[in-house]
């Protein structure tokens, strides 16, 4: 049976003790492999353009700028590499900006080993991933997705409208959900204007709140019942 190839992870954090444990963590597996660490934004982004490792694991913080700053230029230089935000912040403006950067994930540093190397894998295959706890400040700041209209307003998407949400869900721009889909860059810009009139939002950000709070609603859905 051909074994899969591994999961090339680029750490960025400025504090080595901590790129140590989560090293550890990662290549006690072996489906992981850390091809690279960075300290800064500018060691991260020149990083992740030499090594192209599968999933870039970055802290929020950094001594020369933000992650988030780092996650939008990571993404300018190669749209299809994967980004997972962590951090100790799960301040609910911090998550909205790392969706809004492009990010697929957000984990809180205090996490254990296995809900860090799920958050991992989850991201890297190509879904996202968010820490109960940010996904509840995300939800929380969002006042399109408390609104049960808005949520509901899902159920009105046409089919196509629907295969493009996820895709929000994901970070992806306009252009790289066109090629997915086949369609024109300004038919996608008709399509959101669509749905964001459906869903009576503005920004995509809070279409991409409303995707995670139903998937988080499935998830839920999905739990037996104890007893």
């Amino acid at each position: 049976m051909p074994r899969r190839p591994q999961i090339r992870v680029l750490l960025v954090d400025d504090h080595g003790l901590v790129r140590i444990g989560i090293r550890e963590q990662l290549i006690s597996c072996p489906d992981f492999s850390v091809v690279g660490e960075a300290a800064s934004v500018e060691q991260a982004v020149e990083l992740a353009r030499c090594l192209t490792p599968t999933i870039v694991l970055l802290d929020l913080i950094l001594p020369d700028g933000s992650g988030i700053q780092a996650c939008r230029r990571i993404l300018a230089d190669a749209p299809n590499m994967r980004v997972l935000i962590m951090t100790i912040c799960d301040d609910s403006a911090a998550v909205h900006a790392a969706i809004a950067a492009g990010a697929h994930g957000y984990v809180l540093k205090d996490v254990g080993p296995d809900m860090l190397l799920e958050a991992v894998r989850t991201v890297a295959i190509g879904a996202s991933f968010f820490h109960p706890l940010s996904m509840f400040a995300a939800l929380s700041a969002s006042s399109a997705a408390s609104d049960p209209e808005a949520l509901y307003g899902l159920g009105k998407l046409s089919r196509q409208e629907q295969r493009i949400l996820p895709l929000l869900g994901e970070g992806r721009t306009n252009k790289e959900i066109g090629f997915v889909l086949a369609l024109s860059e300004n038919t996608v810009k008709n399509y959101l204007s669509n749905m964001f009139r459906k869903l009576k939002i503005t920004r995509r950000t809070q279409a991409v709140t409303l995707y995670l709070r139903q998937q988080q609603r499935r998830k839920l859905s999905n739990v037996p019942l104890s007893g």
